[in-house]
């Protein structure tokens, strides 16, 4: 009042003026309070259009969830969208309603002050005030605040596990730059390794199953070299996979501690050699060294989709699925890894519910990621989540599986933490999550020996076997003309080429027999062959012929003129009998041209019975009503009832043992599989070590 007054004193009459006017002023700044609030309407989002409420301003009395991110702008929905092909079948009404469903729920918010690069995906907003700018568009001045899906800095619980396996999509290549899908640059290059190691160090994972790396021997190295350095010489190491030459192409491989597991066997390839997906496909059999306890573990990168959904590529997808399930069958028919845990990782690049992963469904084989983290996702394409990146097992493996989660590192970060952008953090190294799996294995109670019976015509390829070519052009070739395995060195200076068998686990065997049919041709005389085609042992291959011990065996039965088909049968030396890892190699070697055959094989055979199975004559059974054949002591005996011609013979045909007109007789030989003619009767028995 004194103020007024004094006013009032000095001014006069201006006073009631003024006052008049402050009153009026007051009354607007009211009436727009009372407008602005009127004009401010809170709603819920469900999907339906907002036209309703273009150009106003509306508070959403509900949670936001950010899917996606472009430079300033979020998209938002009531929820954490995934993909229709998560939930349902593709053609379904299921299917279509939940494509419809998602296809709505979107809303397209354009931030004024906000960096939308720094959000991750799965972070949410409450209340957040917009403007709508058409049905599904809004416009942001607001600072919000983002709560939830914070970055994570260790990784996910996957149990009380012995074995941590990692199976991951990290897209990087090395050394060439031109052409490929990684780095396009040393700054580049070196910038991704940072954020690659950093990501792997902070997994700290006893296997690393990759796929996405540079076919040949350079990515590998790169991976296992920086991981070295930053814990201990020589702690990890890469599956050696006889792919010595870079090039632009992608494969997966594997990466192990080795103080903690060895690979056994060799990689198996569900594909041959002239398909696009031959490095694609890869199965690898580990034991650890703790517990001795073996498990085989399949690496997979599926044909990508073709970004229309359309489904166009899934054929091929199909392919591939039914290509690795065959080739398991076939290994678990043979008992080849002598284990049927089976882990199968890999980006599928398929979700949880289509026609591939119903596939290994319907196989038997275990979706462990449906089992611990059904609500979970590896990948964020088109604002909605999905799993491209799965954990399969077989029945015998699951109860050996602690725990499967995704590791969120990549997935919901934007392209501004992508190594092209500089950004050195772990942060999305790639854009699919890696699956950390938690393994504790133990012994079945199956302890049962299996036979081996192994087979390879090269009917329609080389199969299991793999190639080397350690100098020269040419190389082993599947020979569709004449369907065998097929090496010429014609033309193509001095050769050295294998051509090498998988891997044959003799431990709790006590023979093993080799087959194969051969044929030459050509070079300087059928009397040079013998010092070009020769056959090889190792009890110590790691997929480099070179660094391996070999032992030349001889071959009985070489051909004598052009194109002779001749068979052979060896008895393997004692010596490998017992060892856990035996390969056999055919090695070609030629110095010139001048000398140069050609060698065909087909009808490969490797057989080696169990101890406690093989087919053998115990000597309270007759072989029939007149003789008894048994062994003893290091010893074959025959007992007849009426005098008759006995005769032994080993695997080769070579005549051991022979005696006229006798009822009984034995002969000590060594231990193996003979076969033993008494009268007009053969019979095959086993004598065991003595």
């Amino acid at each position: 009042m004194y103020i007024f007054a004094a006013h009032l004193q000095n001014v006069g009459g201006i006073y009631i003026i003024l006052y008049m006017k402050k009153i009026l002023t007051f009354f607007t700044l009211v009436v727009l309070f009372i407008t602005t609030l009127l004009s401010q309407t809170n709603i819920v989002f469900n999907g339906d259009s907002l036209d309703d409420y273009l150009n106003q301003t509306v508070t959403f009395d509900q949670t936001l969830h950010v899917c996606g991110h472009y430079e300033n702008t979020l998209y938002l929905s009531y929820e954490r969208l995934r993909q229709p092909e998560e939930i349902a079948i593709i053609g379904t009404p299921a299917f279509d309603a939940e494509r419809a469903r998602c296809d709505a729920g979107i809303l397209t918010a354009y931030f004024q002050n906000v960096l939308s690069d720094t959000v991750r995906t799965g972070a949410t907003i409450t209340n957040l005030t917009a403007r709508v700018t058409a049905g599904r568009e809004l416009y942001v001045t607001e600072n919000p605040i983002f709560n939830n899906n914070t970055r994570p800095t260790s990784r996910p619980n996957v149990g009380n596990a012995r074995l941590i396996i990692c199976g991951a999509n990290v897209q990087y290549y090395c050394p060439e730059w031109e052409g490929t899908y990684g780095a396009g640059s040393d700054a580049e290059f070196q910038t991704q390794h940072t954020k690659l190691m950093k990501a792997f160090m902070n997994i700290n994972a006893d296997i690393y199953s990759l796929t996405e790396i540079q076919d040949g021997p350079s990515a590998l190295e790169s991976i296992t070299n920086g991981l070295n350095a930053l814990t201990a010489p020589g702690r990890y190491a890469y599956v050696a996979d006889g792919d010595d030459e870079t090039t632009t192409y992608t494969k997966v491989g594997f990466i192990y501690r080795t103080d903690k597991v060895t690979p056994i066997l060799q990689l198996g390839y569900p594909y041959t050699s002239n398909s696009v997906f031959y490095r694609r496909e890869y199965v690898q059999a580990f034991r650890e060294n703790a517990t001795q306890e073996r498990f085989v573990l399949s690496m997979n990168h599926f044909k990508a989709k073709d970004g229309t959904g359309s489904e166009s590529t899934n054929y091929a997808r199909m392919d591939n699925v039914e290509k690795l399930v065959d080739f398991l069958d076939i290994q678990l028919q043979n008992n080849y890894y002598l284990d049927g845990d089976i882990l199968i990782l890999g980006d599928l690049n398929c979700s949880t519910m289509e026609e591939p992963i119903r596939y290994l469904d319907d196989h038997g084989y275990e979706n462990q990621l449906t089992r611990f983290a059904p609500e979970e996702y590896s990948y964020v394409y088109h604002n909605e989540i999905e799993y491209l990146d799965h954990a399969f097992c077989s029945p015998s493996m699951s109860p050996q599986i602690t725990g499967v989660m995704p590791y969120h590192l990549n997935a919901d970060e934007s392209y501004s933490f992508y190594y092209p952008s500089g950004d050195t953090t772990m942060y999305r190294y790639a854009d699919h999550d890696p699956i950390i799996i938690g393994v504790n294995l133990f012994s079945e109670t199956d302890t049962t020996c299996y036979d081996i019976d192994y087979s390879e015509s090269f009917q329609s390829s080389l199969g299991n076997f793999q190639t080397s070519n350690v100098l020269g052009t040419s190389s082993w070739m599947w020979y569709s003309s004449y369907n065998c395995a097929y090496m010429n060195g014609y033309n193509s200076g001095a050769n050295e080429d294998w051509l090498i068998s998988p891997y044959f686990d003799l431990q709790r065997k006590d023979s093993a027999v080799l087959e194969f049919t051969h044929a030459l041709a050509y070079g300087s005389s059928p009397a040079t062959w013998t010092d070009h085609c020769r056959l090889m042992l190792s009890t110590n291959f790691q997929g480099n012929v070179q660094t391996a011990t070999w032992e030349e065996i001889e071959i009985p039965n070489m051909p004598t003129a052009n194109w002779q088909w001749q068979s052979n049968t060896i008895l393997l030396p004692q010596r490998f009998i017992g060892e856990p890892s035996v390969v056999v190699a055919f090695k070609y070697t030629i110095e010139s041209v001048d000398d140069s055959p050609a060698w065909e094989i087909k009808n490969f055979l490797f057989r080696a019975p169990c101890v406690e199975n093989e087919v053998g004559i115990e000597q309270s059974k007759p072989v029939d009503k007149e003789a008894n054949v048994f062994s003893r002591n290091g010893s074959i005996c025959v007992q007849s009832a009426s005098p008759v011609n006995i005769a032994v013979f080993d695997l080769v045909g070579r005549t051991v043992f022979a005696q006229s007109n006798t009822t009984h007789c034995e002969c000590t030989v060594p231990q193996g599989i003979y076969i033993v003619r008494v009268g007009n009767q053969a019979y095959k028995l086993y004598v065991p070590r003595f």
